[in-house]
Order: structure tokens, then sequence, then C-alpha cells
């Protein structure tokens, strides 16, 4: 497994990160078994670094890595968890949840430990419990290594976190798709003006860039028999200012791949680069609804939520991936959100100005998917 020296950061980190979001389970909860067999693997390949967080698997995911690392030597391996900052109303909770943390992880220290998924309505529950001074303070008592935060919002909300303030690293959503999708280039660009080390999370997108459509897909597997997962990683890898990689990996054959993909790592060249914008252009043109998220045709009185449930269809067919769809679907969306709950009032109608009949689309949509 390649490492990579951060001079600001003073360690050689895994350019991958095994994300512990997305571990193997079973019955709705961790597969203990077949976990440990991937943190283990991944340790003998020289994939030490673990993220987590308290939320994750319902809460669990601290908890297994406290029991399956501590076998290990604490200086082999980088951990990082975040604090839960939704469930902070005072700065003594802040203290309680940081030492639950510790003692889930069976650990003394945290090498990083961030804000969780921070945005403007975070800072400010940030700034009123000085939360900013306790992750110094526990730096300063040698509880943590190196702070910094996850982020999901704006340019402008990023350059508020940063000004003022010491950060080792920050964590961003980035990866091909969303460069320009959600102008995550802006958001890597700011950390590269603050000289900050960027941790990159979500580079297959919850999956979404690990298969295509097969007239999209033969682009990549007519150049190279690599898995589609691993252009999204090496392209995100490519980038000069990404220490790390995190991958969320459910079971061994998805870790194995990302192993193989940045050991002896080779940037893309710009065959391959140009490649990767013929596919996004092809995503984007396959959009049989034409629906712009514009919301007009919300609040849907009976309950749907329209936009919803047209984006998990159109990412579909770009897609062609059936877990992914059934699970966005029928797990992550609320039953009384899904298209079967249209009652064809057809008041919506009128509010499009795609001028897309949207209840026959909703039933054609469920119908559909309710098949897969």
């Amino acid at each position: 497994m390649d490492k990579r020296y951060f001079e600001s950061l003073g360690v050689e980190l895994p350019r991958l990160g095994f994300g512990c979001m997305r571990l193997p389970t079973k019955d709705n909860e961790i597969d203990y078994e077949e976990a440990e067999k991937m943190i283990d693997y991944a340790m003998s390949m020289g994939l030490n670094y673990f993220d987590t967080a308290y939320n994750y698997h319902n809460e669990d995911s601290e908890r297994f890595l406290g029991k399956v690392l501590s076998k290990y030597p604490r200086e082999s391996y980088y951990l990082t968890t975040k604090l839960p900052i939704w469930l902070v109303e005072s700065e003594e909770d802040a203290e309680r949840l940081f030492n639950e943390q510790l003692e889930k992880l069976q650990t003394d220290y945290l090498d990083f430990y961030f804000l969780h998924a921070m945005g403007a309505e975070r800072k400010k529950i940030m700034d009123k419990f000085n939360l900013y001074d306790f992750l110094l303070k526990k730096k300063e008592e040698g509880k943590v290594k190196h702070i910094g935060f996850s982020f999901h919002d704006s340019k402008e909300v990023l350059e508020e976190l940063i000004s003022g303030r010491k950060w080792d690293v920050v964590q961003l959503q980035i990866n091909y798709w969303d460069w320009e999708e959600i102008d995550a280039k802006s958001l890597y660009d700011v950390l590269v003006k603050h000289n900050i080390p960027c941790f990159v999370m979500e580079p297959v997108r919850g999956g979404f860039l690990s298969s295509f459509a097969p007239q999209v897909e033969r682009h990549m597997k007519e150049y190279s028999q690599k898995s589609i997962s691993s252009w999204a990683i090496r392209w995100v890898s490519s980038l000069e200012n990404v220490a790390v990689v995190l991958s969320g990996m459910s079971n061994m054959e998805q870790l194995k791949d990302n192993i193989s993909t940045l050991t002896n790592f080779q940037p893309l060249n710009k065959e391959e680069l140009e490649i990767i914008d013929r596919v996004v252009e092809e995503l984007r043109n396959i959009n049989p609804i034409p629906c712009t998220a514009c919301r007009y045709c919300m609040d849907c009185t009976f309950g749907v939520d329209i936009p919803r449930v047209f984006k998990i269809y159109n990412d579909y067919k770009k897609t062609e991936n059936k877990e992914i769809t059934l699970r966005s679907y029928f797990r992550f969306l609320k039953e009384e959100n899904r298209g079967d709950k249209c009652k064809k009032c057809n008041a919506c109608i009128s509010k499009c100005p795609q001028h897309i009949d949207i209840p026959r689309e909703l039933e054609k949509i469920h119908k559909e998917l309710m098949a897969l």
C-alpha cells in the first residue's frame, strides 16, 4: 500500500483510508467476524488508517473498531473519529461524548478528531459551546494529535470556518461527478489556498461511480479491465493536495480492489482523464425524467417526495445498479414518500416548468422499481 508524507502533519499516511460506515452486516448489525477479517487484511497490507464516527452503524462502529484494533500495538495504526456535534447542548456534553468515544475505541488518544458534518448551522453550535477551543484543549492534553472537521456546505461557509483558526486537516466529499455537479472543486481550492491537507470522503459517491449503463461503461472497459470504481479512486488520488482517500468498503472484494488500485499508484493520464470527461457527459445526458429539482411541485399533499423519487430513478438509468437503487428507494426513502402514495390529484402538473406528467411517471417508476 502506497503512503504519502505531508510535512504539515508530520506523518506518513496510506493513500487509502478504511471508512467504517459501511462495514459488512448481518441481520442489520455489524458482522463482526467478516468485518474483523477485513481489518486484519487491511493491516497486513499496510492500510492502517481507520475512520469512524459516533453514529456509524447505530453507534456500534467505534465499539467494533476498539475491540478489533486492541490486538495491535496502538502506534501501528491511525485512528479517526468525529464529535457528534448535533448532540452537544453544553460544553460538558463535548467532554462526556469525547470520553465515551475513547472508551469505546479502547484508546487513550486519537490521531485525528473531527467535528462531524460541519456547515452553517453546526458552526453556530461550535461557536456557542466553544468547540474549537475544546479541540485545542484535547490537543494540548495529548489526547488528540490532529484536529479538523468534515464538511458539507458552501465555499463561503468553508472560508468562515477556516478564517482565524488553525486546522490540521479538512475532510471533503470529492469525486469526478461532484467536481462540477456540486462545485466540489471550489471547496478543494479553498484548502489548497490555505495549505490544509484534504482527506476525501465519498470518492465513489456511495457506489454511484462503481457501475454505469453498458453504453457508458464501455468507454472504460475498452480501455482497461480495471474496475469502474478504480477510475474514481485514481481520479481523486491524482489530486496533489489529497492526503487520504477514504472508502467505505462492505466486502473483501472491494477492499482488495481498492488496495490494488493504490499500490504502485499511477495518476490518471491525459487519455484516461478524457475518457472520464466523456463518461460524465454521457451520464448527464441520461435523464429520462427531465426533473431539475426546482421543487415547484412540493410540498405534495399526500407526502410524496417527487424530486427525490425522480432522482433515484434517473440515477438508476445512469448506472443500472439495482442494489443501490433498491436501497435508495426502499430503505432510505420513507414509505410515505414513495411514488405509490400519489393519489393523482394532478395539482403538481400545472406547477412543473418541465411539463412532466408527474402522477403518470410516479406510477410507472414505482412499478418498475418494485419489479427489480
